[in-house]
This record gives structure tokens, sequence and C-alpha cells, in this order.
């Protein structure tokens, strides 16, 4: 098994020209934090960004990556914006909310509003 023409570490996706990653990225942690079902989620995303579904469910796993790469509070998880960019925005969205793990630390905690949303999600998994 080849596993470079199967596998790659590029996460992009292919989204309406009128549309950015940026905006997706935005309109999946709103309704991440809303707690919208997912199936809804992904019909949004095709309908709203014209992606196939494929790329749906990979947009809504990396918006969530990113979320939770914030969360562990290192700043070396943070994603390659050219490789992950739908992650890479969500981790930046989450990451100046956390607070530092130490006055002088680069390190952050856990806290705030998505503190609870992966407590929620994972309670509810």
């Amino acid at each position: 098994m080849n596993t470079s023409e199967e596998w790659t570490d590029d996460m992009n996706i292919s989204i309406s020209s009128d549309k950015t990653i940026k905006e997706l990225t935005s309109f999946l942690m709103l309704e991440l934090e809303s707690n919208c079902n997912h199936d809804e989620i992904i019909i949004k995303i095709i309908t709203n960004y014209g992606t196939s579904e494929n790329d749906a469910e990979l947009a809504l796993d990396r918006v969530q990556g990113g979320i939770i790469r914030a969360l562990t509070g290192n700043p070396s998880n943070e994603p390659e914006q050219e490789k992950d960019p739908l992650a890479w925005y969500s981790f930046n969205s989450v990451w100046p909310t956390l607070p530092r793990k130490h006055l002088f630390s680069k390190n952050k905690k856990a806290s705030g509003k998505w503190q609870h949303w992966y407590n929620v999600t994972r309670s509810n998994s």
C-alpha cells in the first residue's frame, strides 16, 4: 500500500467562491456553541457553503479539532494554517480566551465556554 497516494496531511476543503474558510469556521463555532444537531450542521454546511458531504464532515471535525487543541493549553499544538486552516482558525479563536497557566507561562488553562462545550460534548458521547 502506497500511503502517499491514499493519505495526505492537507486538510483543506472546497467551498463556494463567495465564502471564506474563516467565515465557515466562525459559522461552525456558533453552531457548536449552540449545541446544534450534527446532521443539521452538516446539511447547513452543504447548503450554505457548497461543500460535498465528505468536506462538510471534515470541516466540522477540523473545527472541533482546533478547539480541543487549544484547550490543551500548549501553544505548540497550534495547527499549521496552510495544511489545516479550519483547525488553525478555531484554535486561534479559542486561544486568546484562555487564561495563562501561571503569570509568566506561555501555556494556558482550559476554561470558559469552550471548556464547558467540551465537557458537555464528552458527557453526551
